[in-house]
This record gives structure tokens, C-alpha cells and sequence, in this order.
């Protein structure tokens, strides 16, 4: 029997989620459809309280500069931009790379469900060398989310330009 029925149910705050089955169809692929909405799912979910978070702050610093009171921080260049992901990402430099370690959402803040990536990173490496390394290793299937590559580029840089002065 090769037919399939499928699951079409509506996600509170918005999407659609579509999971299929067949008669053969095995419980750990069961498992692992159920497990990769739920992931798909927190992820869109945080993206979007990270969205609202930033608008929060956005307001607020705006409403106080009104009020008489003191005017948003100017943002430095030196300063890197709100981690994506707070508490679930960090980085390490090794001699060739940069290392970017995440803990999905929706998964256990552990060690057993850390994913990392290496970024490549060499001292003669241009702005767009590292864009492009950043854009083909922290986008596609499993990814840590939007917004990642902008924390992420400052840390290259600031690498690349460490090994360029090692080098002379």
C-alpha cells in the first residue's frame, strides 16, 4: 500500500504545519517528522520574541529620549550585534577558524545537543571572502537562525585581522 494521509494543522500565532505518514512508514520516522516541526516551529517562535524583544528596546530607549530623558546608546562599531540566540551560541578562534557552536531551540541546553560549525579563516582573507564562508556554513537545513551571520562577521574579521598581524 503506497498511499498517504497527512496532517495539516494550524500553529498558534500563525503557519501551517503539514506532517505525512504511510502504512510503512516506522515510529522513529514518526518520531523524527515530529521532532523536526518542533524544532522548525521554536525556531520560527524565537525569531519572532527576538523580533518583539528588539522592538521593546526600540520603544522604550525612544519614549525615554521624549520624556526629557537621555537618548539611546550610540552603537559602537567595536560592539557586536545582539546574539541571536542568547545562552545557545558562543564562538572560539582555533589557528585556522572560527568556531560557532549553538543549542537548538526547543532542545535541552546541553552539551549532548550542542551542534558547532567550523567557519575557515585565513589571514589574507577579504570582507567578502568571510561573507561568503559565513553565508555557505550558517545557512540551509539545521542552521542556527537569522541573524547569526551579522554576530558572526565582527568575530571573523577581528580573527582574520589577528592572524594578518601574526604574519607581520
Amino acid at each position: 500500500m503506497t498511499d498517504t494521509k497527512t496532517l495539516t494543522d494550524l500553529i498558534p500565532g500563525g503557519g501551517t504545519v503539514e506532517l505525512t505518514v504511510t502504512a510503512r512508514t516506522s515510529n522513529l520516522d514518526i518520531e523524527s517528522t515530529i521532532l523536526a516541526a518542533q524544532r522548525k516551529q521554536a525556531t520560527v517562535v524565537h525569531n519572532r520574541l527576538a523580533e518583539q524583544v528588539a522592538s521593546w528596546r526600540r520603544s522604550l530607549y525612544e519614549m525615554r529620549a521624549e520624556l526629557g530623558g537621555e537618548p539611546a546608546p550610540e552603537s559602537h562599531t567595536s560592539t557586536l550585534p545582539p546574539v541571536p540566540m542568547p545562552g545557545r551560541m558562543r564562538c572560539w578562534e582555533t589557528s585556522d577558524a572560527v568556531w560557532l557552536q549553538w543549542v537548538p531551540v526547543g532542545e535541552t541546553l546541553d552539551l549532548d545537543h550542542a551542534v558547532a560549525q567550523r567557519i575557515p579563516v585565513n589571514a589574507t582573507d577579504t570582507d567578502a571572502d568571510l561573507e561568503a564562508a559565513a553565508q555557505r556554513w550558517l545557512t540551509g537545513y539545521g542552521c542556527p537562525p537569522s541573524g547569526t551571520i551579522e554576530w558572526v562577521l565582527p568575530q571573523l574579521r577581528t580573527h582574520r585581522d589577528r592572524l594578518a598581524d601574526a604574519l607581520g
